[in-house]
């Protein structure tokens, strides 16, 4: 080849590099689309942050119970090899991320040999069991909500000696934040555990939740361009949620007045596009069935009032965080209603069972109790609405994964 074909060559090779916009495969625990459904992907990233719901392997690396890397679960994944997702399959994380058209597969952040395209396109820092309430986490031993955010800032340390701070920086501004959380918060701490109820009644608690759930986004859009010392007012903005989550507080008024103006100054530099999602019909998952509706497994009206009450003054709350900010990609996510439909009316879309799980007897088997020794699974966990006794199966999530896309999600892109 002469020189000048050598030239072309080289010339061609770097219109390639510059014109792709984001690298399009991930190594790791993930895997590569190539656009997804068409087309480039939708943002560069997607982060994760939440309980179960989006726990793609965190807890593996945690010391607790409340884990999901054994048989059964993950059976129609990876040739049936366990990687600590809680379902049958993908979850949430990942059905977003193939939407988007990043990958299919969203890695965890721990225990995880992550590659630098597993940086480049998003990982998930959800540990199952956790919620807003730092109590929550406590009484399964898993990460707290606060200790998602510490890893996201370590996260961003490492993006940056991928691509630079500028490049990072960028990468963060344009990706999409999903946060799910919560569920844990009113199932397994306020009604099971005796320390909350104590303290708060429901209206109460829901309060705090919402509060809680508010001053953990502010946090996080401050967490989006870089910490730098431990002087950084970040670190006092999260000692002020540590103990502005048990009642007598010394957080005073005019403190969070401070935090707040601080952070909101600060999210101009920081995180655009978070989509926050509500809570499902709690009183009518397998495991609330069994502990409280009865001999006949009813759904628990109580159970779902609360989700209800929260759902309503997260909403409202996100509508206010939109003005304080100035940003109206915080986009909160509605799953109440679709999962509630697929479980009062299965046939509709496709479903046989929807008061139990697959898992077992499907009325009290999650995490260790779901095990390849103990607990057979159904035939067909396609036909479920419920992988185990608190968790959907993956054709579950696809359908409300798909029926909350375009209805949430395409609006903070």
């Amino acid at each position: 080849m002469g020189r000048g074909g050598t030239a072309s060559l080289w010339l061609l090779l770097l219109l390639v590099l510059v014109v792709s916009p984001w690298r399009q495969v991930a190594a790791g625990n993930g895997t590569a689309v190539g656009g997804g459904r068409g087309g480039r992907p939708r943002v560069p990233a997607v982060l994760v942050f939440g309980d179960s719901i989006v726990d793609t392997g965190n807890n593996n690396a945690v010391l607790t119970l409340t884990r999901a890397d054994f048989r059964p679960y993950g059976q129609d994944l990876n040739g049936g090899v366990p990687t600590g997702r809680f379902s049958n399959g993908r979850i949430p994380s990942d059905l977003l991320a193939s939407r988007l058209g990043l990958k299919d597969l969203v890695p965890a952040y721990l225990g995880t040999d992550l590659t630098d395209d597993d940086l480049l396109t998003g990982v998930s820092f959800a540990s199952g069991g956790t919620g807003y309430d730092p109590l929550t986490s406590t009484l399964v031993a898993v990460l707290p909500m606060q200790e998602e955010l510490n890893m996201f800032a370590e996260y961003k340390e490492k993006l940056a000696g991928v691509v630079g701070d500028e490049a990072a920086a960028g990468i963060v501004a344009e990706s999409l934040f999903l946060v799910c959380a919560g569920t844990d918060d009113i199932a397994n701490n306020y009604y099971l555990a005796p320390v909350r109820p104590l303290q708060y009644d429901i209206s109460s608690y829901v309060d705090f939740l919402v509060q809680q759930a508010c001053d953990f986004m502010k946090v996080k859009c401050f967490l989006s361009f870089p910490l730098t010392t431990s002087s950084n007012p970040i670190v006092r903005a999260t000692e002020s949620v540590h103990r502005f989550a048990f009642p007598g507080s010394a957080v005073t008024a005019n403190a969070e007045r401070v935090v707040a103006g601080l952070l909101q100054q600060l999210y101009l530099q920081g995180a655009r596009r978070i989509a926050i999602l509500g809570l499902p019909p709690i009183g009518c998952v397998p495991l609330q069935r069994t502990l409280a509706g009865g001999l006949a497994r009813d759904c628990d009206p109580v159970r779902n009032r609360a989700a209800q009450m929260y759902n309503s003054r997260l909403k409202d709350a996100i509508t206010q965080l939109q003005e304080e900010l100035r940003c109206q990609r915080i986009g909160y996510v509605d799953i109440y209603d679709v999962l509630h439909d697929m479980i009062t009316d299965p046939c509709k879309y496709g479903f046989n069972v929807s008061t139990r799980g697959c898992c077992g007897t499907g009325d009290f088997e999650v995490s260790l109790l779901c095990n390849q020794l103990t607990a057979a699974t159904c035939p067909d966990d396609r036909k479920y609405v419920f992988w185990d006794s608190f968790h959907p199966t993956e054709r579950a999530y696809e359908i409300i994964v798909d029926y909350l896309f375009p209805r949430y999600v395409e609006k903070l892109l």
